[in-house]
């Protein structure tokens, strides 16, 4: 969400009048920088998916249909949100991937523009085709194409409500391939990051990433700055927001690691509540990766996208974690980069391989040398510029 915060920030400077349409989990980083915000009835359906986002989990079918029930309460819930803002009075509507089918139909009945800004893609979630390497050409439109087909259930209720709404013949409701064939989309990372030979589908552009902003009056904690003042550069290990499960198990496995190395480290305890204590680890809060990752010596994290773009703007060589969605991708394209050696498994990961990675990164200067090359090409670019030239063209 934060990219999405950044770009509000730039784009609300930049004189535009924008209302974010987001649960309640998401409005105070919105709310924070004066960026007013349409709150929509979220908690239950979120609390439901986090409980379920259990990847260690066997997914029985009882389970199946409460998460496909819970994706189409989600996406009527944002199809009503969007529809009550539009009758408000809007110009244009900035889509989100999970809700653009869903704005998508609704400015095509209510004569609005629509454009798809998407910070991860459909296509992600099947690597092996998307990433390269199989068919490095036509992967990515042959891969997002299968799983638009296969999530179309999980808007069709929503989508078929939406055309009774605004008028609109049924047809196809739930066909997401014929919704979204025609749309512009760009997407808020680097094509330096895409696999070079990859065709994204037509109307999709790569223009850069939408950064973060800090929050105003933002300091370190003073705990974090004489940590990081007191001895050599520590690894940052950090899991994001989906969970892999076991908290205690995963804090043991990066205590051990860590004093397998003999090296420092910082750790944010994130969303799965790590708690890693020792004499040269200091497990933290949230912190601005803009600031924390150039303190670093490398990083382990789990690719999503945005601590992805973060790392590589700081130059600083990652063992990529991956989980589930599109960490998979962005963990492929790190390795594919030559920007780390490997990729570890979140499900299974142990300490020994894990010590091995980070030795590998830390002792070779060619990981943190092809860092610095790709920093330098994300640093020359500017994503939100493009989202505001595209706004004026559209």
């Amino acid at each position: 969400m934060l990219p999405y915060v950044g770009l509000g920030v730039r784009l609300k400077a930049a004189g535009q009048e924008l209302v974010i349409a987001t649960s309640e989990r998401h409005a105070p980083a919105f709310r924070r920088h004066g960026i007013p915000v349409r709150v929509l009835p979220l908690a239950r359906q979120e609390q439901s998916a986090l409980a379920a986002d259990r990847f260690d989990r066997w997914q029985s079918p009882a389970r199946l249909r409460r998460r496909i029930r819970n994706a189409q309460d989600i996406a009527h819930v944002i199809a009503r949100g969007v529809l009550d803002a539009v009758g408000q009075g809007v110009d244009m509507i900035l889509a989100h991937p999970l809700a653009h089918p869903l704005c998508a139909v609704i400015a095509k009945g209510t004569g609005l523009r629509c454009l798809g800004i998407y910070t991860a893609a459909p296509g992600m979630l099947l690597p092996r085709l998307s990433a390269g390497g199989v068919m490095p050409a036509h992967g990515y439109r042959l891969a997002e194409t299968l799983v638009q087909a296969a999530i179309s259930p999980l808007y069709a209720p929503a989508l078929a409500w939406i055309r009774q709404q605004v008028g609109m013949r049924q047809g196809k409701s739930g066909n997401l391939v014929g919704i979204l064939r025609d749309q512009r989309v760009l997407h808020g990372y680097s094509r330096a990051a895409l696999p070079k030979d990859s065709a994204l589908p037509d109307g999709h552009r790569a223009v850069g990433y939408w950064w973060p902003v800090r929050e105003p009056g933002w300091r370190p904690d003073e705990r974090l700055a004489d940590f990081l003042a007191s001895g050599p550069a520590p690894v940052c290990f950090g899991f994001g927001s989906v969970s892999p499960g076991d908290a205690e198990r995963l804090s043991t496995t990066i205590r051990n690691a860590v004093r397998s190395l003999g090296v420092r480290a910082v750790v944010q305890a994130g969303w799965q509540g790590l708690d890693v204590s020792g004499d040269d680890i200091l497990t933290i809060g949230e912190c601005p990766h803009d600031w924390l990752f150039p303190r670093t010596a490398a990083l382990v994290h789990h690719a999503g996208p945005g601590t992805v773009g973060a790392g590589l703007r700081a130059g600083v060589p990652a063992v990529p974690v991956p989980l589930a969605l599109d960490q998979r991708y962005w963990a492929r394209r790190m390795t594919s980069l030559g920007l780390s050696p490997t990729a570890l498994d979140a499900r299974h990961l142990a300490a020994g391989p894990l010590a091995d990675a980070l030795h590998t990164i830390m002792g070779h200067n060619r990981y943190r040398d092809r860092c610095s090359e790709v920093s330098r090409i994300i640093g020359a670019e500017d994503g939100t510029a493009s989202v505001l030239a595209s706004l004026s063209s559209l």
